[in-house]
């Protein structure tokens, strides 16, 4: 997660910042990635990632819808996985 706080190709989303939040998560202006502890047949952990490639980089209003649906679907996600 600390190589996708930058933007770049690693995260692929754009103007990227920390938010509060029980898992760690980066909201950006077209996406968000959130990271947990949950052991898959793929590892440890389990990554989430949204990206809104239509969504003007210059359009900062789309932020907090983005960190509202990461917040109720990243949580639902980690529990149909058995791990919440």
């Amino acid at each position: 997660m600390y190589l996708a706080n930058d933007t770049g190709k690693v995260s692929g989303i754009t103007k990227p910042r920390g938010i509060s939040f029980r898992y760690k998560t980066i909201v950006g202006t077209d996406g968000a990635i959130s990271q947990a502890p949950c052991k898959t047949k793929g590892g440890n952990y389990f990554t989430l990632t949204l990206q809104l490639p239509q969504i003007k980089l210059t359009d900062q209003t789309h932020r907090k819808n983005i960190e509202k649906f990461m917040r109720a679907y990243f949580p639902a996600t980690l529990k149909t996985l058995g791990c919440a």
